[in-house]
């Protein structure tokens, strides 16, 4: 009886005085901090866009896009456009939201209370990006209400893209701003993975985003938005030194997100025939760098001999752009060329874009098979500027967008494929449908429209 009283006095004295003696640190973990820098943050955002850009997003995309094939497993399913919510859940929640996206809304809110507008320029850049692969790919997204799951709720309503279209002109406006802030109170520096702190490449780099998502608004817009993107580009990039890129490390987890997947899946990908065929009609020189070997394997027939990718793209330390010097080139001969198809400007802009790619993927040579394959006004069209831009954005998601705006190239169907077309939209994730569904858009497939995809 005594033990009992004596237990019972012991407990109440330690519940009733637990905040005066238990260290409030005790289960802190020193390895997971609650808070951490501006510096902190910025390369983990970049990490995190170009490893689900470059890596499972290329391989659906590109894969529809018949650059490369699905050859086994899970990728001989997206070949023939097999992909469901449960596929894209990494991309959508551990990658693009978290941590990308959440981390680079933290870096945001740090650079204001901190009067470091240098910061929050390079921060809204990286959301600009961020919300529009993500709604490139699915259409409505949640923005302006997400970004909760801190507070315990996993709920948030969906922008519409039309908004978030807005969203990401606004955030491009107000980075270019800050950019040119005067002073700041912090500026980013070696911790920048892209730019090592150079101001300029990232103000060239709102620009060159707000060309790109102009000429995606063409459907919706008209001749404006292709005025929008060239308005544009005479503040983007100058040369393939200004690329949005991303480096790899030679540690495996710093390795290329195509060489961990290659590592771990030897022989799951491919070259596409439809690809390799487009670079052998005229020797393109770029086929060496693109691929290790000279066979394809067409969409939904596994060839296992075709060519692997090349060591440029799925080494250990291939770099990643995520915007290049070429597209914008290729962005200006399609405008051009739509606003007036005589304008000589669009066949230079179209030539450079083509030439820029050579030099970026070491293939320019002495200039030879460029000069002997020069577009010109006899060989200029849409159609001519969409497959050069094509061939020259080897694993680029952006392919993908620009076959939905313009149609070109033009593919055949998978073999096999279990739908009557290729695919227009990723579906919405597992998570979302099980933990937001009342606000998550339903009845959507694979071959609905994104807003500013228009029939025509």
């Amino acid at each position: 009886m005594k033990r009992i009283i004596l237990f019972i006095t012991m407990m109440a004295f330690l519940s009733g005085s637990c905040d005066k003696w238990i260290d409030p640190d005790i289960n802190v973990d020193p390895n997971n901090p609650t808070d951490v820098s501006m510096a902190q943050l910025l390369a983990p955002v970049e990490v995190a866009a170009a490893y689900v850009v470059g890596g499972e997003m290329a391989r659906w995309d590109c894969a529809w896009m018949q650059q490369i094939t699905g050859l086994q497993s899970q990728a001989a399913d997206a070949d023939i456009y097999i992909i469901n919510e449960a596929d894209v859940t990494s991309a959508w929640s551990y990658s693009l939201y978290s941590p990308a996206m959440i981390n680079a809304k933290i870096m945001m809110e740090k650079a204001e209370a901190g009067e470091s507008p240098h910061y929050a320029g390079v921060a809204r850049v990286l959301m600009a990006y961020l919300l529009g692969v993500t709604t490139d790919h699915w259409g409505d997204i949640p923005y302006s209400n997400a970004f909760k799951g801190a507070e315990g709720d996993c709920t948030a309503e969906y922008d519409t893209q039309e908004e978030i279209y807005a969203t990401i002109f606004d955030l491009l406006d107000k980075a270019i701003t800050d950019l040119n802030a005067p002073e700041s109170l912090f500026s980013p520096g070696a911790e920048d993975l892209i730019y090592g702190g150079d101001l300029e490449k990232w103000e060239k780099t709102a620009y060159a985003l707000k060309a790109r998502y102009s000429l995606h608004l063409e459907k919706r817009k008209g001749s404006s938005a292709l005025t929008d993107a060239l308005n544009a580009l005479t503040n983007a990039y100058t040369g393939n030194e200004d690329n949005m890129r991303v480096p790899f490390g030679s540690a495996y987890n710093n390795s290329n997100p195509m060489y961990q997947y290659e590592s771990e899946r030897t022989g799951y990908y491919s070259a596409n025939t439809t690809f390799i065929n487009l670079l052998d009609a005229t020797g393109d020189p770029r086929k060496a760098v693109y691929f290790n070997g000279d066979e394809g394997s067409p969409s939904g027939e596994p060839n296992l001999d075709a060519a692997s990718i090349g060591a440029g793209y799925a080494s250990t330390d291939s770099p990643i752009d995520l915007v290049s010097y070429s597209e914008m080139k290729f962005i200006e001969a399609e405008a051009r060329y739509k606003l007036n198809n005589t304008d000589p400007l669009a066949i230079e802009a179209c030539n450079e874009g083509i030439k820029a790619s050579l030099m970026r993927e070491g293939a320019y040579g002495d200039g030879t098979w460029f000069n002997a394959h020069r577009i010109n006004s006899s060989s200029i069209s849409l159609e001519t500027i969409m497959i050069h831009k094509y061939l020259s954005s080897f694993l680029q998601v952006e392919t993908w967008t620009d076959w939905r705006r313009t149609g070109y190239p033009v593919f055949q169907l998978a073999k096999g494929a279990v739908l009557s077309q290729i695919p227009r939209r990723y579906p919405y994730c597992d998570e979302e449908r099980l933990y937001n569904g009342e606000n998550m858009p339903a009845g959507l497939t694979l071959t609905d429209r994104v807003w500013w995809d228009v029939a025509k």
